[in-house]
């Protein structure tokens, strides 16, 4: 009889793709690096220093993957990606007598 898994839980047999474990690496990364500053969440640095430490998270965890031209490569696709994101505050939670 086959073990089952339940849904949205990869098997551990299972090998993630690329993108899932550069991901995973990148937040490895980045948690180690925040526990250098003192720091626990992302949130606690300014917007151009939280870029900067996932830059450098994605950066170090892409040179654990790739090599020569294909490193540059992925350096400059996560410039990219780094400088997309939004970084500024969610707005404040919208009153319920506005929410009708």
């Amino acid at each position: 009889m086959q073990r089952r898994v339940k849904a949205g839980k990869p098997s551990p047999s299972v090998t993630p793709p690329p993108s899932q474990d550069i991901a995973i690496r990148a937040g490895i990364v980045a948690q180690r690096l925040l526990a250098e500053l003192g720091l626990h969440y992302l949130e606690d640095l300014a917007p151009d220093s939280a870029r900067e430490l996932l830059r450098a998270a994605w950066r170090e965890a892409a040179g654990q993957m790739f090599q020569g031209p294909d490193l540059d490569v992925v350096h400059a696709e996560i410039d990219i990606m780094i400088y997309s994101l939004d970084m500024t505050p969610p707005p404040p939670p919208m009153p319920r007598s506005e929410m009708s």
